[in-house]
């Protein structure tokens, strides 16, 4: 049997399965449901990879990803090719590359700091350079970007999606930590991406959690002041759970198909706020939750929230795929009227009530028919790892897209339609006054909803299929990163100040030995640990990755 492997590195967790490249059919999978790198978005992994160094980062992936490897419960040494996908960050953390060009836009930053701006063409690796667990010979395909912020992921989710196949005026977008977005307007694709912030898939919600078992992935009104709850079971199925008093906590009745709940996901999330809107619990004017401790109870047992804080993560979140979607369609000079069909990629993207997430102007409110397409990224790495002949399809695509790819981030319209998007979420901005607010700003009106979108669920969850030795979950890489710094005193004021809890100091031989878990901790967006450093000496960028070394 010739064995293949795709790796889909995403922000949020990595995703991998083997195949029999003969047969084409998956024989197990392994995922992650943590991205074992300091941080929760692509600025903190590239910060990481920037101050630590990419050998540092490199490791810590690829430490990981042979974990995952030696649980697919396969003979890794007759793996004769492995193809990933992901965005460029991921993509260049994994080869160990330069990382710079991705952080600084400015042609004259990067002349100062002596950096060139990578191509990142379609090559093809070898696995033992990569320090890969497997057939040192075997040969690892890499896809190419198309542009600096938007890579193999996005052209996964052209051609996964089916969008292709389209005649119609369609959009298509990944529902992840990135936003990806991509429009099809006759033979044209245009596409854009930014950072979105990780709230869509669990992350930087208090109670959040990766679509996992356990996860609460829905919920809808009784009508009778009780919240239904579904929960992902392990075979990663969403099923009704029990019922539960929003405004307490309190569990009304567990159904036969109960499944113990450990937090939520991100299209509970999205589903809590389209609920939340529908039952009065939720308003957009400060405090935005109106029951009386200023939380939405999911469930006390467990004590999972939706608080003022998941509610200001969320909209931000939501504000950014809004914005690029505003975005693309003016440059493409269509109108919302234009476009007919929408496709939902990711886990979220799978996983979200559709007609929720086009209340909460996550689909477009004029499309009358919506897909849930499932993980195109790794769809995308299993096809490419067993018919190679997809690398040189995917540069061809990538090169075509070029000159309709707009970076969110640096674009005008998106930036004033994101200040439209917080003026609407924060601050209760009104049809009318969005109208006068968007004629100013010249930004696209959007359209109220007139409709209800039918939807398409062509998969059941965002992996198909599993294979015949099934799932595999990592809860925890359990990487951890070391420093010693020779004038710490060890009064443990880092690890005080810690708030996830990923820090300890341990001492050893009269000298204080600092552990962060690399997963636990929130990198750039916290620094709380140099930051509240009596003695100055704490060093963020000096900690290194200890192959082997696992966390408490």
């Amino acid at each position: 049997m010739e064995l293949v492997v795709g790796l889909d590195i995403g922000t949020s967790g990595l995703r991998l399965q083997a195949l029999d490249a003969e047969t084409k059919k998956i024989i197990s999978t392994a995922i992650s449901l943590h991205n074992p790198l300091p941080g929760s978005n692509v600025i903190d992994h590239l910060h990481f990879a920037v101050k630590a160094g990419s050998e540092a980062a490199h490791g810590i992936i690829t430490d990981t990803i042979n974990s995952l490897l030696k649980s697919l419960e396969v003979d890794l040494k007759a793996v004769k090719r492995m193809a990933l996908c992901g965005n460029p960050t991921q993509m260049s953390i994994f080869q160990g590359i330069e990382c710079r060009d991705l952080v600084f836009g400015g042609d004259n930053m990067l002349k100062r700091l002596g950096v060139k701006r990578l191509e990142r063409r379609a090559t093809v690796m070898n696995a033992g350079s990569l320090g890969l667990a497997i057939n040192s010979e075997a040969e690892v395909y890499i896809p190419p970007t198309v542009e600096q912020q938007i890579g193999a992921d996005a052209l996964a989710m052209i051609i996964k999606s089916g969008i292709l196949d389209q005649k119609k005026t369609c959009m298509v977008t990944d529902y992840g930590t990135n936003a990806e977005i991509g429009l099809k307007v006759g033979d044209a694709i245009y596409t854009g991406s930014c950072a979105a912030g990780p709230a869509i898939e669990g992350g930087e919600i208090e109670k959040g959690v990766l679509a996992s078992p356990g996860a609460i992935s829905d919920v809808s009104d009784l009508g009778s002041g009780g919240w239904n709850v579904q929960v992902l079971n392990n075979d990663l199925i969403s099923q009704d759970s029990f019922s539960v008093n929003p405004q307490t906590g309190e569990v009304q009745e567990k159904f036969p198909t109960h499944f113990e709940p450990r937090g939520i996901t991100g299209t509970g999330t999205i589903a809590t706020m389209a609920v939340g809107f529908d039952s009065g619990l939720l308003q957009r004017l400060p405090p935005y939750i109106t029951t009386p401790d200023g939380c939405i109870h999911l469930t006390k047992d467990q004590n999972i929230v939706f608080t003022k804080k998941d509610y200001l993560n969320s909209t931000r979140c939501f504000g950014a795929f809004k914005a690029g979607h505003i975005t693309l369609v003016g440059k493409s000079g269509v109108a919302f009227e234009d476009i007919k069909s929408m496709y939902l990629c990711g886990a979220s993207g799978t996983y979200v009530d559709a007609v929720k997430a086009q209340k909460m102007s996550l689909a477009l409110p004029t499309v009358s028919d919506i897909y849930q397409v499932g993980n195109t990224s790794l769809a995308m790495a299993n096809d490419c790892a067993v018919d190679p002949e997809w690398l040189d399809r995917m540069q061809e695509m990538a090169n075509a897209m070029k000159p309709t790819y707009f970076a969110f981030i640096k674009d005008e319209v998106f930036k004033k339609a994101y200040i439209i998007e917080m003026d609407h979420w924060e601050h209760g901005l009104t049809p009318e006054r969005r109208i006068v607010v968007e004629k100013r700003f010249k930004v696209p009106h959007y359209p109220e909803q007139r409709t209800e979108a039918k939807v398409h669920k062509v998969v059941l969850r965002d992996i198909a299929d599993f294979g015949s030795k099934g799932l595999h979950i990592m809860e925890h890489a359990g990487i951890v990163l070391n420093a010693i710094f020779e004038e710490c005193t060890g009064c443990r004021q880092c690890e005080k100040n810690c708030m996830p809890k990923a820090l300890k100091v341990e001492e050893k031989d009269g000298q204080y030995i600092i552990k962060v878990s690399s997963e636990g901790c929130t990198g750039h967006a916290c620094m709380k640990c140099e930051l509240t450093c009596p003695a100055r000496v704490f060093r963020f960028e000096n900690l290194e990755f200890a192959p082997g070394k696992k966390a408490w």
